[in-house]
């Protein structure tokens, strides 16, 4: 269990964004405490300047500068951030002689002497950083010329106490309140990621769940705009075409399991009845005729389970191109004229006089169209009576191309029309004509695949009206 959250994104994404959090905080109060000590340095050494200019301003130091140095007593009613007491004063000659002290120099002490800089004529004063019995301290040394024009260096140094204790102050503070924060912020990042993490759990839960009987399941999808959300509509999407290939697999076998055990039932009959008596020439011519119609029907109902097939794998498996459905219309009823002429009937044609060439263009795949517009005239022709005639309309409504297929048959209820999307189809009561019966599950697949609307119309005669809206296509 340890390994496990361990290993888990969501202590990970914690880590990672704890690591970046954790050292950019690092780099910031460097830099900030840094800033800050710098600013503290710089008020504590302009103070001492403003000290040591003020000691070397004092009548104490006035004609000759004497030897003995001490503080006015207008500074000791001053804040600074030092004590005064503790202050070591030194005065120098140019040449580094040093002419007179305070008399609480601490033992060993000594500030370094700048010849190079007191002889130098743009010199004025320069700090200095000491260290002393393991104790800090900042002097400052500053070049003065008397009223006789005589020059000295006069060098102030105290301890830079209040530097260290606020410079060790913030470093304590740094070393407590980081580590807190970064525990704060690792808390906040675990339970965040935990909550953006959730879409995953549940996915994960659903797919450990799913199987072939509850494909239907779906993963609940959030209004986020986010990855997550991305994922859940993702694995919705997988779960859909999931579904859709098991169902399609499921159809084909109890479709090709169905209507194939008809025809083979068939056939073995009647070779059963052959071989049950002795058989005549007439008999034999019989057997023929039957076995080639059931074995013509075999072939038929083959080729539209393999069609139904290839129309479940999804548009990938076709080439889509624009094409003229007005020349795929003529070119099928253009096949299926020796059928009507058989019974006397006519196919015609009426295309909307607003309708150009531009305009009869849609995209899809021309034998998937040819073998849907074939299975509906097919249709209409077969159960259509002789001396009728079947229409095909072709109008532009708004931005959609409709071909109507009307005929003079039995017609179709509405009940009957909506079984067309499980796979069965059976045209009208008491027909007994040869069909495979899976001719119109064919054409509503057909039609889904190139985004098209098939729809029942209404007729006010006898007959049917199958209506496929195409969204329109206009090349540029």
């Amino acid at each position: 269990m340890k390994t496990k959250f361990f290993k888990g994104l969501r202590f990970r994404l914690t880590l990672v964004y704890s690591s970046l959090f954790g050292f950019f905080i690092c780099i910031f109060a460097y830099i900030l405490s840094a800033q800050y000590m710098d600013l503290l340095k710089q008020d504590f050494d302009a103070a001492l300047l403003n000290f040591a200019v003020d000691i070397a301003r004092s009548d104490t130091l006035t004609p000759g500068f004497g030897t003995k140095l001490k503080v006015p007593d207008y500074e000791k009613n001053k804040s600074f951030p030092f004590s005064i007491g503790s202050t070591l004063y030194v005065l120098r000659s140019i040449d580094g002689e040093i002419i007179g002290t305070d008399n609480e120099t601490p033992s060993g002490l000594s500030i370094p002497y700048l010849e190079q800089l007191a002889k130098s004529p743009d010199y004025t004063h320069r700090f200095i950083s000491l260290r002393h019995l393991k104790k800090d301290y900042q002097a400052v040394n500053i070049k003065m010329t008397n009223a006789e024009g005589v020059e000295r260096i006069l060098q102030v140094a105290t301890p830079s106490q209040l530097l260290t204790e606020q410079k060790e102050r913030l470093l304590l503070m740094n070393l407590l309140t980081i580590p807190f924060i970064l525990i704060l912020s690792s808390i906040a990042a675990y339970l965040i990621a935990g909550n953006a993490l959730g879409p995953v759990r549940l996915l994960t839960e659903t797919a450990r769940t799913i199987a072939a009987e509850n494909l239907s399941q779906r993963v609940p999808e959030v209004d986020t705009e986010d990855e997550m959300a991305e994922l859940a509509r993702t694995f919705n999407k997988l779960l859909e075409r999931l579904e859709k290939s098991f169902r399609a697999q499921e159809n084909f076998v109890a479709n090709a399991s169905h209507q194939l055990n008809t025809p083979l039932s068939i056939i073995k009959g009647e070779l059963d009845i052959l071989e049950s008596k002795e058989s005549t020439t007439e008999d034999v011519v019989k057997f023929r005729k039957s076995l080639r119609e059931e074995l013509e029907r075999l072939i038929e109902l083959v080729k539209k389970l393999l069609l139904i097939s290839r129309v479940e794998g999804g548009s990938e498996a076709f080439v889509m191109r624009h094409l003229r459905v007005d020349e795929i219309l003529l070119h099928t009823s253009s096949r299926l004229s020796g059928l009507a002429r058989k019974k006397k009937m006519n196919i015609r044609f009426n295309i909307g006089e607003s309708l150009r060439d531009d305009s009869l263009l849609v995209k899809g795949d021309r034998q998937l169209l040819d073998a849907m517009f074939e299975n509906i005239l097919e249709n209409a022709v077969k159960y259509s009576p002789p001396e009728s005639v079947v229409m095909i309309d072709v109008e532009k409504i708004d931005s959609r191309i409709e071909v109507s297929i009307s005929d003079e048959g039995p017609g179709l209820s509405q009940e009957t029309w909506t079984t067309i999307t499980q796979g069965r189809f059976k045209r009208g009561e008491g027909i007994t004509l040869p069909g495979t019966g899976i001719g119109l599950s064919i054409v509503q697949s057909i039609a889904e695949l190139h985004e098209a609307n098939l729809t029942l119309g209404p007729k006010t005669g006898p007959g049917s009206k199958i209506v496929i809206a195409f969204p329109q296509q206009i090349l540029l």
